[in-house]
């Protein structure tokens, strides 16, 4: 049974503290450690992770000769502290704080968010992955979210059916992280291929060689330029003709497969059996399709509905780590609670021996609290206790009541706060008042089950 956690959103001053105490706590009984990580790093560390649009939106400063960052994610630090370790066993940590964005593309320039999350790194299998999906999402059931849908991709099954088209890998790469041009059909997809244009010629370098020298004896017999453009221009153009005319019949297969593949995001028993159709005759697609099939079923398992899980193949969070399954946990209006998947390269693209499992997500600690509702009570109350001439009386009761989890304040006078919250008065013979009634100290359990009541 899920356990309930409620929260007074505005009255208590630290809404958002509450909430990663909960969350905290929620993943605790998961066996996840908390672990504590630099608020600066070396710049390097984000960047081999991030990709570019991580990169364009990192906080970055010059220190003693270091380029150095604000942290934008947890991810990287946990995969880099993993591989100092000496024992490699198999780790569950979780993470909470302040992280950092500076994006150009956001008008209310908030900077800093909060971020709660957890990485399971040595671990391979689906019972990895589920575990990770179903405490993300039994974490914001906790709370009493259930306007959510879990939206699951799987980045590796993607770049396998991509790979038989057997296209150069920056043009791989071009082709998915340009993708969403292809929802506009037809003209969607010439928008992909005016884009490669451009995109092809930086990616041409060095490859002067492929020309001929027939071709090269043409193009430079001519002046030194030729249109403002040097002889390694036109000899990259040349190039750059070539490869697109070789690649051309592969680019517009793999287009019209992403098209079809990017059309699938449905609910597990419409989507499943449309992406089977792709996968029936790759020995290893199909593998990757078992293994899917194989974590959604433990998924249900562990008692996630169903009907709130979609399938939506090419979901992608970034292409330039990711290898495996993905996914996003959205609110009904579309806005992002949480996310996270498979990363099982980033340990050695950080500088470790190997590739090493694992898999994480990260709540948006800021979105979840928007949609916690301001009427629901505290799990810890919060009293004010009036010390009134019984100053040792107050602190007494005001230690015994925080052992047992309620929030006290000890107050100079009841006109500070509104009357809307629970007073206790000190009173002669160490009792207190709540209300009408006196409590004595023997009765301080039944005092607390009445406070939580209030």
């Amino acid at each position: 049974m899920v356990q309930r956690v409620h929260f007074r959103i505005k009255q208590d001053g630290q809404p958002i503290k509450q909430l990663a105490n909960a969350l905290q706590e929620h993943m605790g009984h998961y066996g996840y450690e908390l672990i504590e990580t630099p608020i600066i790093e070396n710049a390097d560390l984000f960047l081999t992770k991030a990709g570019d649009k991580v990169a364009e939106k990192l906080f970055t400063f010059e220190r003693h000769g270091q380029i150095l960052a604000l942290r934008p994610e947890f991810t990287a630090a946990a995969a880099h502290l993993y591989t100092l370790q000496q024992e490699k066993q198999v780790v569950r940590w979780q993470f909470s704080g302040a992280v950092f964005e500076d994006d150009p593309t956001t008008h209310n320039h908030e900077y800093q968010r909060y971020s709660v999350g957890a990485e399971l790194i040595g671990m391979a299998n689906q019972i990895a992955d589920a575990e990770i999906i179903s405490m993300a999402v039994h974490g914001l059931l906790s709370l009493d979210i259930r306007d959510w849908r879990l939206v699951i991709g799987h980045v590796g099954l993607t770049q396998r059916l991509l790979a038989k088209f057997e296209l150069e890998p920056r043009t791989e790469h071009f082709l998915l992280s340009q993708r969403h041009l292809l929802k506009g059909g037809s003209k969607g997809k010439m928008n992909v291929l005016a884009h490669l244009a451009r995109y092809i010629p930086s990616q041409t370098q060095g490859n002067v060689s492929q020309v001929s020298p027939l071709e090269l004896l043409v193009n430079t017999s001519r002046s030194d330029t030729l249109g403002g453009r040097t002889h390694i221009d036109i000899t990259q153009r040349i190039a750059k003709k070539r490869q697109q005319a070789s690649q051309q019949g592969q680019i517009n297969d793999a287009l019209y497969f992403l098209q079809e593949w990017m059309n699938i995001e449905n609910p597990v028993d419409e989507a499943m059996p449309k992406i089977a159709e792709f996968v029936a005759d790759d020995a290893i697609a199909s593998t990757l399709y078992a293994e899917w099939q194989s974590l959604i079923a433990l998924l249900s398992a562990s008692q996630i509905p169903m009907e709130q899980i979609y399938i939506q193949p090419d979901l992608a969070r970034t292409w330039d780590y990711y290898t495996g399954v993905v996914f996003e946990i959205r609110a009904d209006d579309g806005v992002q609670l949480a996310g996270g998947g498979r990363y099982n390269e980033l340990t050695r693209l950080i500088g470790g021996d190997a590739e090493t499992p694992a898999v994480g997500f990260a709540y948006y600690a800021d979105r979840v609290l928007e949609r916690l509702s301001p009427s629901q009570p505290s799990t810890s109350p919060t009293v004010y206790l009036l010390p009134e001439n019984h100053p040792a009386t107050a602190s007494r009761w005001a230690y015994e009541l925080r052992k047992r989890g309620i929030r006290v304040i000890i107050i100079e006078n009841a006109e500070s706060v509104t009357r809307s919250v629970l007073f206790l008065w000190a009173t002669d013979g160490e009792q207190v008042r709540l209300g009408k009634r006196d409590y004595t100290l023997d009765e301080i359990d039944l005092l607390v089950k009445t406070l939580h009541g209030r």
